[in-house]
């Protein structure tokens, strides 16, 4: 067969990512198929708006017709027209899809006769390349006009030539016009308006071209790229070096515009060396004498020095939001992928040099990972012929979960926020998670929020705020927004659009609380899975009791609990009391339900000795003081809480009580005692200083369902805790062991008896707190509990 591998060649030609690709696949076609295959390039200037469209013209004016097969990859060379296509896509024109700025208008605006006749041509035709000689009429008679025409038509980028490239894409790559889709990365293979809908792509990552990958030494931190202003980062990378305490060089390699400013910005730190251009062979021994590889693109389409990099066995840093890398990366197993932050970026650089043993075994299980990405294979499923080895998980599907939710995750705050955001970071490890959220402020936002974890997150449309308003002043409720979802979802297209798109390619989806039940049965047949944080009609009923016209928001929560228990293959609870009311209220079969408790991020919570606890209190001039905490969010069975401390604080004029959380708000404009203070919500920073000085964190809810989270806050930050029982229910914790467990009436009690407390009696329980989160209560351990189990059903 004969094989004709097609792109545009940049101008100024400069190496890449795609030149590599087309070298390796043309070479290994020629030296190891029975195939010939050439490689077919145009000049391809893109400089301006008139260039642009030239080029798509010239790629289908091809003929080809003496090939029986031809590959395109990247923009605009799969205009070209053959009978038998195969789009091998790197990317489109990123500055007109992905990365278009949000805040530019999508459709060009204006009030001239010929454009917006042009307008509604590509409209009407898109995907038709019969239309294709008209359009090169039409925009060539356009641009005849030239001065006569408004000023910014022709602006690149700008909003017209993003239409018109979007009308030639629709034609070049129409499932009339390609017989097979594949994809560099899963990364592009997901990204919006990149393929037809519908069509099936198939994910096949492309190997190095270099030959010798191979791990050596372990002497200094390593990356390359062109050091051009944009998406590389390479200044966060040099920024994140002036925190990292270790004594290691951090060698980088490239040229680009970008070279003196990074220079400027490494000021003297002599770890920090450029190496300018390196060849092939120089490449090769840089990638096997380094001890980790950085890289933190933005949204990087594949990022083959991921692959380079695990090839070589060594351990890679990458960002949460660097597309590509994310899909080998698995933090923590074979190098980490964190936030965006040069200061978490040196903390994971100083904790592999202290560890080196971590470090070579994520080296090891990464080389591991990718030691099936070979041109063999990849030409192979590229031409849909025999794959001699079976590819690994690096190149397999995973499996993907939705879940819907009526709140937005992150930054995680409330205790709702922080289950769902840590027990799905941790699921990641074998699924892909989509998290599709409503806000009732804010703008919409797309993005991974943690490794294999992405947020798609949409406002509430006005109409639907309206509604929900209306609903509220009839029935004098406040807290009304999840329980009036199921009437009011389709006031916000945007979310069904979102949520049916997310589902389409999920292999099942989770209603988080029972609200969006309606709103996953409209958009997909997938197998439901219902993560009831809480029994709802029992949580409502304590909030809806008080008010007339409670009865009917009551009877709603729970008609569509009753039915998210019915049709859900799998019910999550945080307790199996959970499970046993939900059963006596709805005759759910017991054997539909799974307990996950609620757990902590333990690294996120610092843990206080009592002797700590003493010296940061004197730093902050505390000392001699008594300080009960309560941390809780604008939950019913919290706000219960607070009017408790708020009527005993008078009675206890010597302490000071402090409410954290957006509990707070539930008492606006409210008088409060002179030994009561309002915080309101916090960040995990201010969060920790506080439970680093508190002396007593308090737990006096009487109602609810599930467990409480800032319990396991409370035990694992050593701060001495007194609860009711009902505050530690489900937890399994003991007086006097773990905390001081106590009835309402008893709270003073225990109060007083707890500042006279002997210290080593403090120090004793605390300690055996910490110790019992961490074996019970550690969100790793639940979520791996919980892997092990689906994985036996």
């Amino acid at each position: 067969m004969k094989i004709a591998i097609l792109a545009p060649s940049a101008v100024p030609f400069r190496i890449g990512g795609a030149e590599n690709l087309w070298w390796g696949l043309l070479h290994h076609i020629n030296q190891h198929t029975a195939h010939q295959a050439d490689l077919i390039k145009l000049p391809s200037p893109e400089s301006n708006f008139d260039e642009l469209i030239d080029n798509y013209w010239h790629f289908s004016q091809l003929d080809l017709s003496h090939f029986d097969l031809v590959i395109s990859g990247k923009y605009p060379s799969w205009m070209v027209q053959h009978p038998n296509h195969i789009c091998y896509m790197l990317h489109k024109l990123r500055g007109l899809y992905d990365t278009y700025p949000p805040s530019w208008p999508e459709i060009y605006a204006t009030d001239n006769l010929e454009i917006s006749a042009l307008q509604k041509f590509m409209q009407k035709n898109t995907g038709s390349r019969d239309s294709l000689s008209e359009f090169y009429q039409k925009i060539n008679q356009l641009r005849s006009y030239g001065e006569y025409l408004p000023a910014d038509a022709f602006q690149f980028p700008g909003p017209l030539i993003r239409e018109i490239v979007h009308y030639l894409d629709s034609i070049g790559l129409a499932p009339s016009a390609v017989k097979k889709y594949a994809a560099i990365a899963n990364n592009v293979a997901n990204r919006k308006d990149y393929f037809p809908a519908g069509c099936r792509v198939e994910t096949i990552y492309p190997p190095p071209i270099l030959k010798n990958l191979r791990a050596g030494k372990t002497d200094y931190l390593f990356t390359a790229s062109r050091l051009e202003y944009g998406s590389k980062r390479i200044g966060v990378l040099i920024e994140a070096m002036k925190y990292v305490k270790t004594d290691i060089k951090f060698k980088i390699a490239g040229t680009g515009d970008e070279l003196n400013y990074l220079k400027q910005l490494a000021g003297d730190d002599p770890r920090i060396i450029f190496l300018g251009f390196v060849n092939d062979r120089e490449l090769e021994e840089l990638y096997a004498d380094a001890f980790a590889v950085l890289y933190i693109p933005y949204d990087e389409d594949y990022g083959l020095i991921t692959v380079e990099a695990m090839m070589s066995g060594k351990p890679v840093i990458t960002a949460t939001d660097s597309g590509g890398p994310n899909e080998f990366v698995c933090n923590g197993e074979t190098g980490y992928s964190v936030p965006l932050d040069p200061k978490t970026i040196a903390e994971r650089i100083d904790y592999l040099c202290e560890y080196p043993d971590t470090a070579q075994r994520m080296g090891t299980a990464g080389q591991k990972l990718v030691e099936d990405i070979t041109w063999e294979n990849a030409v192979a499923r590229l031409l849909g012929e025999t794959v001699r080895y079976t590819a690994n998980t690096a190149v397999q599907k995973r499996k993907k979960i939705t879940v819907a939710l009526t709140y937005p995750i992150f930054p995680p705050s409330g205790g709702g926020q922080s289950r769902v955001f840590h027990l799905y970071r941790h699921l990641a490890k074998k699924f892909d998670v989509e998290l599709v959220t409503f806000t009732d402020s804010g703008e919409a936002f797309q993005g991974e929020i943690a490794p294999g974890v992405w947020e798609t997150r949409i406002p509430q449309s006005p109409q639907h705020l309206e509604a929900e308003a209306s609903i509220r002043s009839r029935t004098g409720v406040l807290q009304i927004t999840d329980v009036v979802m199921p009437q009011l979802y389709r006031l916000t297209p945007a979310y069904v659009e979102a949520l049916r798109k997310a589902a389409s390619a999920s292999d099942l989806i989770v209603a988080c609380n029972s609200y969006l039940l309606p709103a996953i049965q409209e958009v997909c047949d997938r197998p439901i899975w219902y993560e009831a944080h809480d029994v709802q009609v029992d949580v409502k009923k304590n909030i809806f009791a008080a008010y007339e016209k409670g009865g009917e928001l009551l009877e709603a929560a729970r008609k569509v609990e009753s039915d998210c228990c019915q049709v859900s293959d799998l019910i999550v609870v945080c307790c199996y009391n959970d499970a046993v009311r939900l059963k006596e209220i709805y005759g759910t079969d017991l054997n539909k339900f799974v307990e996950v408790p609620n757990g902590v991020d333990l690294d996120a919570v610092s843990y206080v000795s009592p002797a700590k606890r003493i010296f940061h209190k004197k730093q902050l001039g505390l000392d001699g003081s008594f300080t009960a905490l309560f941390i809780g969010s604008w939950h019913a069975p919290n706000v219960e809480a607070v009017r408790y401390i708020l009527k005993g604080a008078a009675r206890m004029p010597e302490v000071n009580f402090l409410i954290v959380g957006n509990v707070c708000w539930a008492f606006s404009g409210e008088h409060l005692p002179s030994n009561v203070s309002f915080m309101g919500l916090v960040n995990d920073e201010i969060k920790n200083v506080v439970l680093g000085v508190a002396d007593a964190a308090l737990n006096p809810v009487v109602s609810g369902s599930g467990t409480n989270l800032k319990m396991l806050d409370y035990l694992a930050a050593g701060i001495p805790i007194i609860t009711t029982p009902f505050g530690a229910r489900g937890l399994g914790i003991e007086d006097g062991k773990h905390c001081i467990i106590a009835e309402l009436d008893h709270f003073s009690e225990a109060i007083s008896s707890l500042k006279e407390e002997d210290i080593s009696v403090t120090s004793s329980r605390i300690e055996n707190a910490r110790q019992y989160v961490e074996q019970k209560f550690d969100w790793a351990g639940i979520a791996n509990n919980f892997l092990e189990y689906l994985s036996q059903k």
